[in-house]
């Protein structure tokens, strides 16, 4: 049971990391401007990542709805979800 517990909050914490790091770089897009040198490829990047997290056949539900939440809030084309 503790090996279990200790596993699962490792990934909560690593989930963390991931989303934190993908806020500040959208955050950084954000305040770089659409026009701003290059801005585009880092949300496009960020953009494809969540889209193939989202469409991936064996996604945990939670994982999607935050990946689905984050792609949303990155300004990312909507209509690419199915």
């Amino acid at each position: 049971m503790m090996k279990k517990l200790h596993r699962f909050s490792a990934a909560i914490v690593l989930s963390g990391l991931v989303a934190g790091g993908m806020v500040l770089g959208t955050a950084r897009v954000e305040a770089k401007g659409k026009g701003g040198g290059g801005g585009g490829n880092v949300q496009e990047a960020v953009c494809s990542y969540l889209l193939s997290v989202i469409t991936y056949p064996n996604v945990n539900e939670t994982i999607k709805a935050y990946a689905i939440s984050l792609y949303v809030a990155a300004g990312c084309d909507t209509s690419l979800i199915g």
